[in-house]
């Protein structure tokens, strides 16, 4: 293999012939890097092969797996990695090279792997070889690669379904970029790749006041260095961040403005939030015009893996049924279950690949480092002792809490929730007759929802079924075993529950403080209290089931 890359080399340094000992000993490596930095594709045409011919001569064997590394980038793919592969081969090949420089070399040969399988949308592929390139670069201390594979895999994490465990990662990343920021080179650029990938899991996760905060930090980094890509990438961000926060109008501005440029992934990924927002805007038929665009866009590029598919061909589906385009239909449908199998495939991977070859190892050098930070002193020995052992039991409380919950969600969406059956008290001081009037205007009051008003009172409700507050209130305690505040609540709540399984779109398209709102809560936190009461679980994970199950059906 080595022969026949030397062989390679050397029949393209005879092909570049025309290239004199006068331009070789003119251009130092540094330049031809630098040429490489700011225009790949002519380094390709032609630096590449003055880099292959000065290292050559000048017989540096790093020089020339450098100039195969460079060179892979402005490639297709698969030729891209033949060309790292035949970097990695060269560096082998060298019989006294320092350790440092080797694992340097080997970790950015990963690092472009990862980018190429990134580029050509491959994520399990891309998320294995950048994990390879941060382990050797932390076994060389190199803290620009160290922060560019945690950034890449941040985002990656974050836009496969794992946006709390990508937020942790990236805010480590910033701690890290942070504390090393003297002896980083290019800081403000490292710095600007960090930021603006927070900013991107933020926004995957919805935390839009977040995402905003980062990508405005980023927008005003990105003047200060002259960095126009970042600069325009944020404010797009910021417009879809509009998006989600009800800016219809402004975000379309923008993304419109931002858009004749772009092409692939990225022109679909414009197209659905152009879409999103024609959509709440009422514009159903230019919605269906930006996701058919989407659909031409993604059958150009074979149907990569890329953020909101299903719901691009969910609407297309339903609009095909709608209008009984039946060839239309199943295509939709077979590109639907496509998108959510390939998802689920691609979630479920990426997790198992991250846990095991980046989670786990990092947790495990964080206990290695605390064991060697406290081996010093027998009190700081036994802390850590006792704190390893909270931490086991509290892995093994929140696996319980993780089973009984699931558990308990599978037991709530397959059966109804009843109303909370007090036992009522037998005695009552009012009218027989006056009594059973109450009891069947709050019966049928029951029966039209009434309970939903917002603005609802004990008053109010005794003023609307003909009768005062002390016998509504006598009745209530009687029949139904509840004050009026815990009978009405339990009323929503159980309402609220019940309705959301039988309409899961409700909990798809609204947030949660709407959702209280819609079935009768002034505040968040007392539904929230009040679901979980009722339930024993967190809104956030109900309406997440409910929407697992929605995907399902």
């Amino acid at each position: 293999m080595i022969f026949l890359l030397l062989l390679t080399s050397t029949i393209q340094y005879c092909l570049s012939q025309n290239i004199t000992d006068q331009e070789i000993s003119q251009l130092t490596y540094e330049e031809i890097k630098a040429s490489w930095l700011a225009e790949s594709e002519k380094y390709n045409n032609t630096y590449f092969n003055l880099h292959v011919a000065k290292a050559k001569k000048e017989k540096d064997t790093l020089e020339l797996a450098r100039a195969h590394r460079y060179r892979a980038w402005n490639l297709p793919m698969e030729e891209g990695l033949k060309s790292v592969d035949s970097a990695m081969v060269l560096v082998n090949s060298i019989k006294k090279i320092d350790s440092t420089v080797y694992n340097k070399f080997i970790s950015l040969a990963f690092y472009t792997k990862g980018g190429l399988y990134f580029s050509n949308h491959e994520i399990e592929k891309a998320t294995e070889e950048l994990i390879k390139s941060f382990h050797l670069a932390k076994r060389a201390n190199y803290k620009e690669i160290i922060i560019q594979t945690l950034s890449n895999l941040s985002y990656m994490k974050a836009e496969n379904g794992q946006e709390q465990e990508a937020l942790l990662l990236q805010k480590r990343v910033l701690d890290f970029a942070e504390e090393n920021q003297t002896a980083i080179f290019n800081y403000n650029e490292y710095y600007l790749s960090s930021i603006t990938t927070m900013a991107f899991c933020h926004l995957f996760a919805k935390n839009t006041d977040s995402a905003k905060t980062y990508s405005n930090k980023a927008i005003k980094l990105a003047i200060e260095i002259n960095q126009e890509p970042d600069y325009e990438e944020m404010i797009v961000l910021n417009a879809q961040a509009d998006y989600y926060d009800g800016h219809h109008y402004r975000a379309r501005d923008t993304l419109i403005k931002y858009l004749e440029k772009e092409s692939g992934t990225v022109l679909a990924d414009r197209y659905f939030y152009l879409g999103m927002i024609e959509g709440k805007l009422g514009e159903s038929d230019l919605k269906k015009k930006y996701f058919i665009s989407i659909d031409s866009v993604m059958k150009s590029m074979e149907y990569p893996l890329i953020d909101n598919m299903n719901q691009v061909y969910q609407f297309l589906l339903k609009d095909a049924i709608d209008n009984n385009e039946h060839n239309k239909e199943q295509e939709f449908f077979e590109k639907l279950v496509y998108y959510d199998s390939l998802l689920e495939r691609t979630q479920q991977r990426l997790r198992e690949i991250t846990l095991e070859k980046l989670d786990l190892p990092l947790r495990e050098e964080e206990k290695k480092e605390l064991t060697s930070a406290i081996a010093s002193r027998d009190t700081l020995i036994k802390i850590f002792y006792v704190t390893s052992s909270l931490l086991l039991l509290g892995l093994f409380g929140y696996y319980l809490r993780y089973r009984n919950t699931k558990k308990r969600l599978q037991h709530i969406m397959q059966h109804p929730i009843e109303l909370e059956n007090r036992l009522p008290n037998a005695e009552t001081k009012l009218d027989k007759a006056v009594f059973k009037e109450i009891l069947e205007k709050l019966n049928a009051w029951e029966n039209e929802k009434g309970f939903l008003d917002t603005k609802l009172t004990q008053h109010t409700l005794a003023k609307a079924l003909n009768t005062n507050s002390t016998y509504l209130s006598q009745a209530i305690n009687t029949n139904k075993g509840h004050n009026f505040s815990s009978y009405l609540k339990d009323l929503r709540i159980t309402y609220a529950i019940n309705e959301l399984k039988r309409n899961p779109d409700i909990a798809k398209t609204k947030s949660i403080i709407q959702i209280a709102e819609l079935y009768g809560f002034n505040s968040l936190a007392v539904f929230s209290k009040a679901l979980k009461a009722k339930i024993g679980v967190a809104p956030g994970a109900f309406i997440k089931q409910v929407e697992k199950a929605n995907s399902r059906s």
